[in-house]
């Protein structure tokens, strides 16, 4: 049950995350007031947004300590998510199908033959909301997006046949407590926005910083499916 809690932590961290591809072009970058107004658009897509697909991959994590790997799924505006993940402890992978709707969480793990609830009651008391919060307005993943502390347009750069525009600056720990309410609330965690300027959508992003005591790691995460019809249920 202990796994399955922490589990259910570390879906929020999905939020949090980026991409590491390489940059194609730079430019010395453009101040705050274009990037903030960027950043804002942005926002408004995804807030207007009935769902977003969310891949996640964890970097530089910690072997001692209880981490998410990677993750792949959906999030609605119901509030609900669904999607798989793969968390480590203490170096093992565990794999896991996570569904949050009606606020409940629910997680299958790959050796459980069906889906354990886990009330939100549970993973407030690890510091983590119910993982449907993902997409929230004022608390979700597009919270940090205009509070973006000394944003830059840093250049454009080439990701397949897009030319996207980068922004560049730090996220307030304080800010990401809504996601990931264990955040030091003095620390400021340094990120990377990539942007479809053209569709105003959030293409991936990465956030750095102390995740987890003792170590700096990083989360990438990628965006698209914007706006497809998705209907989660409880399992």
């Amino acid at each position: 049950m202990k796994r399955l809690l922490a589990l259910g932590a570390v879906v929020v961290l999905a939020l949090a995350g980026c991409s590491d591809k390489k940059d194609d072009g730079g430019g010395g970058g453009q101040s705050g007031g274009d990037a903030v107004a960027l950043l804002t658009d942005v926002k408004k897509t995804i807030d207007d947004a009935a769902s977003v697909h969310i891949v996640l991959t964890g970097r530089d994590l910690p072997d001692n300590a209880q981490t998410l790997a990677s993750g792949d799924g959906v999030a609605t505006h119901a509030p609900a998510f669904k999607g798989k993940l793969t968390v480590r402890s203490a170096g093992a992978p565990i794999d896991a199908q996570v569904v949050a709707v009606g606020s409940k969480v629910y997680a299958k793990l790959s050796f459980t033959p069906s889906y354990i609830e886990l009330p939100p009651s549970q993973l407030a008391s690890l510091g983590a909301p119910d993982p449907a919060i993902l997409l929230d307005p004022a608390k979700g993943l597009t919270a940090v997006l205009p509070t973006m502390k000394d944003p830059k347009i840093k250049g454009e750069t080439r990701e397949g046949a897009k030319v996207l525009t980068e922004v560049t600056g730090s996220v307030q720990g304080k800010d990401l407590q809504g996601i990931f309410p264990k955040a030091p609330a003095d620390q400021d965690f340094p990120s990377t926005f990539k942007i479809d300027k053209d569709a105003k959508q959030l293409v991936s992003a990465t956030i750095t910083g102390p995740f987890y005591s003792g170590a700096t790691s990083s989360y990438d995460v990628t965006l698209d499916k914007y706006g497809e019809k998705v209907e989660i249920t409880k399992p």
